[in-house]
């Protein structure tokens, strides 16, 4: 039986070369890519099939604010509040972030990062 604590996004944490950047309180983990027309004459319906190349992105909402440096690349990780865990594959690079903070209200951020090309040796 699944308890409800176990459903909860409250708990999950974002590793970013090992280290957990902040209080995580949203995350969006994209695997995408280009669907290709795979149609032939004789079809009845259209038919795709998925690029072998995916589009990946994450994006990441804080409480407070985060120890993301913009450009810099590591290894990304999820561990989920029921103790699964997702490594990014390959070399992650931090893109676009922001902070904000209103009058007597918590600071709030938010960072993207996607893959890259890890540093030559």
């Amino acid at each position: 039986m699944m308890t409800v604590a176990t459903r909860l996004f409250n708990g999950t944490v974002f590793a970013f070369d090992g280290t957990a950047v902040g209080k995580l309180v949203g995350l969006a983990y994209k695997v995408g890519g280009q669907w290709i027309d795979v149609t032939e004459p004789e079809d009845l319906n259209k038919l795709y099939e998925l690029s072998t190349q995916s589009d990946l992105e994450i994006k990441l909402k804080f409480k407070g604010c985060h120890l993301l440096v913009e450009g810099t690349k590591g290894t990304a990780a999820i561990t989920f509040s029921n103790g699964y865990t997702r490594s990014c594959p390959g070399t992650w690079q931090v893109g676009n972030f922001e902070f904000t903070g209103d009058w007597e209200a918590p600071w709030n951020s938010t960072a993207e990062a996607r893959p890259t090309v890890p540093d030559a040796e």
